[in-house]
């Protein structure tokens, strides 16, 4: 999955769920009763009106009606979800993670390409010499600067989750496989038993990271110094 694929989703077609459980058809129902709500939240115009009132009689309709109403129902609900990108501010759903969706697919923080070099695993800054010292430690920049970022998305997308952002997982759940939750869950703070292994060996490796460059930032910080001191002895002169 790239980035640039953030707002593209699998949906199931409605032909299918039609064969599909009980289960299934309601959680899409649900899904439409979210959007309605959702809708409804903002003082709406004329076609977000419209939108709303005919949402809401096709989901009438499905649970009072025919198995062909309930179809009709499910098929205007995923074609809804399917153009939600364009439905008014305050309305959306992840609303407030579009930010965080447009920075990594310009960042792309979780890439294995440096953003600004790519080359083989090459020797520790210490023990190389020249520009071939500096080179090295231009990329550690890079790794560390990727670090970083991953460190600052995963803050972000856990000040932007909320309850709300919970019950929209819940109900596309099992439903409709969307890069956006995908997304959330991978940046989260709430882990599964099962991850905590793996998050604790990248914390780890984060803060090694960290703290390599570091050591590299205080050699760099001496050579500036040095620099420094030359130009001020050379002006006094």
């Amino acid at each position: 999955m790239t980035n640039s694929d953030i707002h593209q989703d699998t949906v199931k077609p409605s032909s299918y769920l039609a064969t599909e459980n009980l289960e299934t058809q309601e959680r899409v129902i649900s899904l439409g009763k979210k959007l309605l709500d959702s809708l409804k939240k903002d003082e709406a115009d004329e076609i977000t009106s419209w939108m709303i009132n005919y949402l809401a009689e096709q989901i009438t309709l499905a649970e009072s009606g025919s198995e062909k109403a309930k179809n009709n129902c499910i098929d205007v609900i995923l074609k809804l979800w399917e153009k939600r990108a364009t439905l008014p501010n305050g309305t959306r759903p992840f609303e407030s993670f579009e930010p965080i969706f447009k920075a990594l697919e310009s960042l792309s923080p979780e890439s294995n390409i440096p953003r600004y070099y790519h080359q083989a695993d090459s020797d520790e800054p210490d023990d190389l010499s020249g520009s071939e010292k500096w080179v090295e430690i231009a990329k550690r920049l890079d790794g560390t600067a990727r670090t970083l970022i991953t460190f600052m998305f995963e803050q972000a997308v856990v000040g932007s989750c909320s309850e709300e952002t919970k019950e929209w997982i819940n109900i596309l759940s099992g439903v409709i496989t969307s890069n956006e939750i995908e997304l959330i869950l991978r940046y989260r703070d709430e882990k599964k038993p099962d991850e905590v292994e793996a998050r604790i060996e990248s914390l780890t490796k984060r803060i090694n990271n960290l703290e390599a460059f570091e050591r590299l930032s205080k050699s760099i910080g001496q050579n500036l110094k040095e620099e420094l001191n030359n130009l001020r002895c050379l002006s006094n002169q």
